[in-house]
């Protein structure tokens, strides 16, 4: 991503309690207890955490997210991503490796009869307990103890 593109950048020592909001690009690399909203992209960078609503045209997920995510066009799912919560996208891409705890939501692009939204895919994810995202939070902390 170029630096001209990005608006916004949260380093990786950076916490942040409050809202980000932007018209340009979103990158955040460290902590955000609050509402992330762009009318452009937003990347949560590996080892980034976001608690709190997440809502921008564009969003690429490497890190934890801890809330919901409006994805207008398109959400991804890197292989260290986690979320839980619930995601709203008209595209979304898992890879192999990402966790994933909650509900999706897909509402047609065209908006659906009288511009309300037409679901295509509704289904939850569930996992008995979350043994795999505590696992990838203690092995983030071991990254960072090295």
């Amino acid at each position: 991503m170029k630096q001209q593109e990005v608006g916004t950048i949260v380093g990786s020592s950076v916490h942040l309690t409050g809202s980000i909001k932007d018209s340009s690009d979103i990158v955040i690399f460290g902590s955000v207890d609050g509402e992330v909203s762009s009318e452009q992209k937003i990347v949560i960078e590996e080892p980034a955490k976001v608690k709190g609503p997440i809502t921008g045209n564009e969003v690429i997920v490497s890190g934890t997210v801890n809330g919901t995510i409006i994805a207008k066009e398109r959400l991804e799912l890197s292989p260290t991503g986690a979320i839980k919560g619930n995601i709203e996208t008209q595209s979304l891409l898992i890879h192999s490796g990402a966790i994933f705890i909650g509900k999706c939501s897909m509402p047609d692009k065209k908006g659906g009869i009288e511009g309300e939204s037409v679901v295509k895919e509704d289904f939850e994810t569930e996992i008995e307990d979350e043994k795999l995202l505590e696992e990838k939070e203690e092995v983030e902390e071991e990254k960072k103890e090295r």
